[in-house]
């Protein structure tokens, strides 16, 4: 498994494909990036959101192609299915302590919101000696990490796929 890194505009939407708009990263980068976060308290662990089933609005997998033909009901119900699957995808904390580590971890597309990524990097900023973090010896996954993170925060976000 790899990581691939979007950073998000202010509508949610993946931002264009701009050099500093991705950051691609191998499994064992991934596993050693989040272990990192871990250490310096960035991210919080939460149980991962269940996503809704099909059955329980009674959608068919075909009702969700754009070109299927819907009866008024199945309408409702595939925009009652949509939106509530977009809900999970888009769950926030009023008072975010960090980043919820799953959002991280799976590629499902989970919005990691700035307020999130700003009480990551307080923590991270906070811890004593932070800044040798980034110094510019061997690999540089976290300190392009780092900067990738601040230019989320600054954006409207981030999501893995």
């Amino acid at each position: 498994m790899s990581y691939d890194f979007f950073i998000v505009a202010e509508n949610r939407a993946i931002r264009g494909g701009g050099p500093n708009d991705t950051l691609y990263l191998s499994g064992l980068q991934g596993a050693t990036l989040l272990d990192t976060m871990a250490h310096f308290g960035m991210t919080v662990e939460k149980e991962r959101p269940q996503w809704p089933t099909l059955e329980e609005y009674g959608v068919e997998l075909a009702h969700l192609s754009d070109t299927a033909e819907l009866t008024e009901e199945q309408q409702s119900a595939k925009a009652a299915f949509v939106a509530a699957y977009q809900g999970v995808r888009e769950a926030t904390d009023e008072q975010p302590e960090g980043i919820p580590a799953y959002k991280l971890r799976f590629n499902d597309g989970f919005w990691t919101t700035p307020d999130e990524i700003a009480a990551a990097l307080a923590r991270y900023e906070a811890h004593p000696n932070y800044d040798c973090a980034e110094l510019p010896f061997g690999d540089q996954t976290w300190a392009r990490w780092i900067a990738f993170l601040r230019v989320a925060q600054a954006a409207g976000g981030l999501r893995t796929l």
